[in-house]
């Protein structure tokens, strides 16, 4: 297997995409002509530019309006061919793909649309190259691969072969057995794309909503497992159409196309990657502040239950704990954490993974693409294997915890606070939200299913009074690991006020597990609370059949509420300090979601908090 990717998978001029692809890895592109139409300079230069960068031009394309014509369309057809064949071979390429016919003014007769392929491919063959054969799913009389198979089979040409899509072959349901029966030579190019599951017009679906494999639910694999099967080897390539990517550099496409290759491959059983850590838990959570603004975020953290243990060796950074929570707050006027903070205000700046190797985590980072960071450290202090996460934040592997070998007692001594925290429980970290540009998601999601095994769940779409937000949750088989990744195409949704009021900070919120979040919640200052309204109480009685002294438990306490099944969900919110804010929770009976049925009311109570002077004006004037 070769990997290539499609010139129309990446943004930038032609000659940014031909560098981006080489710079990553891959082996061969298929160039799509409308690239080329919009290329300043001639044909033979852009073959040039590949053969110097190492990457062969796998195929020209699409050819379109092939068969099924008119004789007089037919002819004019041939003609365009002819066109085309010269092009093929200044560009030093030997694969014409040509896609169904979409034209409802045709013909749609097998044997008619046969006796056209195999005349293509009669002038292919005379000029020394091949034709591929591609079944759209939106196509007029071939919409199905085992359609355009039988059409190869019938025109019974050499130079004729197949060309599989497994976006077209997965949202048509097609049947993957017959492929035992394809000949592997006959298979001429195997394009690859994902996409949401998401019912809607195929057309549509494919030009807005593809995205690499391992950004979407379809099961791209298991079409690779049967071409495997049949001893097929040869070029594959992502072939991507998506309004995010075109958001994006040529480079981070390339980079996401060759992570999804890796991830692919890892998954069919031919890896190439470094083995995959195992995700313990989250080690720490780090926040910047400065340092003369600090003192509010500390009481916020000791009203929580998380009491200062430990200050750092060398460096102005405090260390907050409970249970197996842990709370850094780096507060030093120099370095990456200051100029993180001068960017983004009090943010989170870098996450801490547990993993059964620091080390190798690291080196599967990199081999993914990820960029590398290292951290200035004092005599006898630990180095902590790190790469760049979401927002230019920092993503931390640390080694199992053994006594006297820890972060906290390599890098810290301790120093108790004397005013102590309250003991509400805590537990662990049980999940992290981040907010990422929409052109984002998918990288992210595959970037950390690629990198520490997390499976993400499907696509949520969130209801948020001033804009849409789409939602991914990952998490590691055993659930120690949860990462909730959002995105808003609206910049007034609470997912879009956060990044403009952060300068795109990415981390928004940091759920912490808790015993009894009832008892928590008694202990928690009320100002410190999220306001809920009391009309969502006298809704949740009436969904749920609730107790009347439960209710008031949950109304008393600004405690949330959701049930499936025999499991149940507490969670309540704080108040958001620089868009950031903290969810406490529990989990009962086996519960496994994240309370999504009560977004919409976090979401309206924070944007009532958040109201600019002058939307509140307006709002009173409107009284």
């Amino acid at each position: 297997m070769r990997r290539a990717i499609a010139t129309v998978s990446m943004a930038g001029s032609l000659l940014e995409k031909l560098e981006a692809a080489a710079s990553v890895g891959f082996e061969g592109i298929e160039l799509f002509e409308a690239d080329l139409t919009y290329f300043p300079g001639k044909p033979e230069e852009v073959a040039a530019r590949a053969r110097d960068l190492g990457l062969a031009i796998v195929a020209l394309q699409p050819f379109r309006d092939a068969e099924g014509l008119s004789a007089e369309e037919r002819s004019r057809m041939l003609d365009r061919l002819e066109r085309k064949l010269d092009l093929l071979a200044r560009l030093d390429t030997h694969l014409l793909l040509v896609c169904s016919q979409t034209r409802p003014d045709t013909v749609g007769d097998p044997d008619r649309l046969a006796e056209d392929l195999r005349l293509i491919a009669e002038r292919v063959a005379a000029r020394g190259a091949r034709v591929g054969y591609e079944a759209l799913a939106w196509g007029r009389h071939v919409n199905d691969w085992r359609q355009a198979w039988d059409l190869v089979r019938r025109a019974d040409h050499p130079a004729l072969g197949l060309v599989l899509d497994t976006f077209h072959m997965l949202i048509k349901r097609s049947p993957l057995a017959p492929l035992r029966e394809v000949s592997p030579d006959k298979i001429f190019l195997v394009q690859t794309a994902d996409a949401p599951a998401i019912t809607m017009d195929p057309l549509f679906w494919s030009r807005h909503y593809r995205c690499f494999p391992g950004q979407g639910e379809l099961d791209v694999e298991s079409v690779l497992r049967e071409l495997f099967a049949i001893g097929w080897d040869g070029w594959l390539s992502h072939e991507i159409f998506s309004d995010d990517f075109r958001s994006t550099s040529a480079r981070q496409a390339a980079v996401d196309g060759m992570r999804s290759f890796l991830f692919l491959e890892e998954r069919l059983g031919r890896p190439s990657l470094p083995a995959r850590p195992h995700a313990r838990g989250v080690g720490f959570v780090e926040f910047v502040e400065a340092s003369e603004r600090a003192q509010a975020f500390r009481d916020s953290l000791r009203a929580l239950g998380l009491l200062r243990t430990h200050r750092h060796r060398s460096k102005n950074v405090e260390l907050y704990r409970a249970g197996d929570v842990a709370i850094v707050l780096n507060l030093e006027d120099e370095g990456f954490p200051h100029a993180f903070q001068l960017l983004h205000g009090l943010s989170v700046a870098a996450i801490a993974i547990e993993t059964d190797s620091a080390q190798k985590a690291k080196q599967r980072a990199e081999a993914l693409g990820a960029t590398p960071f290292v951290s200035p450290v004092g005599a006898g202090e630990l180095i902590i294997p790190a790469v760049r996460g979401v927002a230019g934040s920092l993503l931390f592997f640390l080694d199992p915890p053994r006594p006297g070998a820890t972060f906290h007692e390599i890098d810290f001594v301790p120093d108790p606070d004397p005013s102590g925290a309250p003991d509400i429980g805590l537990t662990k970290v049980d999940h992290l939200a981040q907010v990422v540009p929409p052109a984002e998601l998918a990288s992210w999601v595959l970037f950390y299913r690629a990198l520490l095994g997390l499976e993400p769940e499907h696509r949520t779409d969130l209801v948020d009074p001033r804009g849409p937000i789409v939602s991914r949750a990952l998490k590691s088989t055993d659930g120690a690991v949860r990462i909730v990744l959002n995105s808003s195409p609206s910049q007034t949704s609470g997912a879009g006020r956060f990044l403009a009021r952060t300068a795109g900070a990415g981390a928004q919120h940091v759920a912490i597990a808790c015993r009894d979040l009832l008892a928590a919640a008694r202990q928690i200052p009320n100002e410190l609370k999220l306001p809920i309204p009391e009309n969502y109480y006298v809704d949740l009685e009436a969904r749920f059949g609730l107790e009347p002294a439960f209710i008031e438990d949950l109304r008393s306490a600004g405690v949330l509420y959701d049930r499936i099944g025999h499991g149940e969900f507490l969670h309540l919110y704080t108040r958001s300090m620089n868009g950031f804010f903290f969810e406490l929770l529990e989990r009962r009976g086996g519960y496994d979601r994240y309370g999504e049925a009560n977004t919409p009311v976090r979401l309206a109570a924070q944007a009532e908090l958040d109201r600019s002077p002058a939307e509140e004006l307006t709002r009173m004037r409107g009284r």
